[in-house]
């Protein structure tokens, strides 16, 4: 049973993080242009990435019938390697050179505040 709840969980966080990022997206479409919207549909995917890499990392298969120790280390393992390849991700976009910075970041702060509101809304 926490099985299930952890994995409906996660499925929502992240499904309310994708579509987060795809309204802030369309905005930027519509208030600033093409490169603006791509932009912000990279950054807000950084974030979702992130988000499937801590659920696949720190799902309830792996962490079942062992010390709360143990469940600690493998969430604080998968938080780690969530930010490691949010910030690689939106690195290398940066680096590029053609991406909007601006809209980037903001499709992320978006998209990381859907976390937010995606378990202050799950009962």
């Amino acid at each position: 049973m926490l099985r299930d709840a952890l994995g409906q969980t996660y499925r929502k966080v992240i499904f309310l993080q994708a579509i987060l990022t795809a309204l802030s997206s369309v905005a930027a479409l519509f208030i600033a242009g093409t490169e603006p919207a791509v932009s912000a549909l990279t950054g807000g995917s950084a974030v979702v990435v992130g988000s499937i890499a801590y659920a696949v990392l720190a799902r309830e298969s792996k962490v079942s019938m062992v010390s709360a120790g143990r469940v600690l280390t493998r969430h604080l393992m998968a938080e780690a390697a969530k930010v490691l390849l949010v910030l690689t991700l939106v690195l290398v976009s940066l680096a590029s050179g053609w991406f909007v910075a601006g809209w980037l970041i903001a499709a992320m702060a978006v998209a990381l505040l859907g976390q937010w509101l995606a378990l202050l809304i799950i009962r």
